[in-house]
């Protein structure tokens, strides 16, 4: 039963890890070109780029705080419980970046 609850918690740091990737590939885009992925936004609507880049970016440090924490359970729970609370004030900041960034077309 250790195995497949270890097993399983190895699997959700893999994903959280490629959700994090996939978000900060999104706010590097961003910022590098200026505009928004065309893919998730259309041309003239959504918010600004810049903004939207640093929310993207905060929020994947976030996915990586999450499965930083889950490994250092193990270690120290204080610290899990201290990384998993900066990685929350993280993901906040980035929703703050992002959701007022919205402009009107």
């Amino acid at each position: 039963m250790e195995e497949l609850i270890s097993m399983g918690l190895g699997a959700t740091q893999w994903i959280l890890l490629g959700a994090g990737c996939l978000n900060a590939t999104l706010g590097v885009h961003s910022l590098v070109t200026g505009r928004l992925p065309r893919l998730l936004f259309r041309r003239h609507a959504g918010p600004d780029p810049r903004r939207y880049g640093w929310g993207q970016l905060l929020m994947s440090v976030f996915s990586f705080a999450i499965g930083l924490s889950m490994g250092l359970t193990e270690v120290s729970y204080e610290l899990s419980v201290a990384v998993v609370l900066v990685g929350i004030g993280v993901f906040v900041t980035g929703i703050w970046l992002m959701l007022p960034a919205d402009r009107t077309l």
